[in-house]
């Protein structure tokens, strides 16, 4: 069996009916959101979105070494909180596919995993994943399984948050200012699936919500003001 097929299963054995997108909270009975901004306010264009496509009121955020640091610093700790070097998981990479572009192998995604080759990589695609109705709406989609121990975490979700600050370093993508790659992280053993979308914040969600409670009671106060009416309800 591929990886390909094994994430297909899982997915449908585990989370019934899921389909990987933004936002990933909102998706699922069963999750937390993180908020990994600090600093003082400042202007921002940048909106994020609820399940019913209300613009969630965020705090600004700031261009610092500093800033950066911390956000970094939270969604490693919490990535450390949901991930054991040996657990089994699933990295999907997705990006918006454009005409014949494809994932490539040399990605800087790619390069974070330890010794990677290329027979461990399965390709798929997602159509209409945020677009109903549009046949352009097409995403490619690599998928590795592997041990958590062989991916270089902390790099990822650094490049993650330096998605809207251009030329900071790492990045996801050095082919302009927005960029469509999803990283998603699937803990196999666990059942939990991490999403970090930016600087602004992380989704996890899980199949069983008693998986999230440990995680819930340690980083309780990053939880995301907007949305801990709903999260604590869970854990009521």
């Amino acid at each position: 069996m591929t990886a390909k097929q094994e994430y297909r299963e899982f997915l449908n054995d585990n989370f019934e009916g899921l389909r990987l997108r933004k936002p990933l909270f909102y998706n699922w009975d069963f999750g937390l959101r993180f908020d990994l901004q600090t600093g003082e306010t400042s202007n921002s264009s940048r909106q994020i979105l609820d399940g019913e496509g209300n613009v969630i009121p965020q705090i600004g955020d700031t261009d610092t070494d500093e800033y950066f640091q911390e956000v970094t610093k939270r969604a490693s700790t919490i990535f450390k909180a949901a991930f054991d070097n040996f657990d089994n998981v699933f990295l999907v990479f997705m990006d918006f596919k454009y005409k014949r572009r494809k994932i490539k192998f040399s990605s800087f995604t790619f390069k974070q995993v330890d010794n990677l080759k290329k027979f461990e990589v399965s390709y798929s695609k997602e159509k209409r994943l945020y677009e109903p109705v549009d046949k352009f709406d097409i995403r490619s989609v690599a998928i590795i399984k592997l041990t958590a121990g062989r991916i270089n975490f902390k790099n990822i979700l650094t490049a993650i948050s330096h998605s809207d600050f251009p030329p900071r370093q790492p990045r996801l993508d050095n082919n302009g200012f927005l960029t469509s790659k999803e990283i998603y992280f699937i803990n196999i053993d666990k059942k939990i699936i991490f999403h970090m979308y930016d600087d602004r914040g992380l989704d996890i969600i899980s199949a069983d919500k008693e998986t999230l409670r440990p995680i819930y009671k340690a980083h309780n106060n990053w939880i995301l003001d907007y949305d801990r009416k709903q999260i604590d309800k869970q854990f009521e």
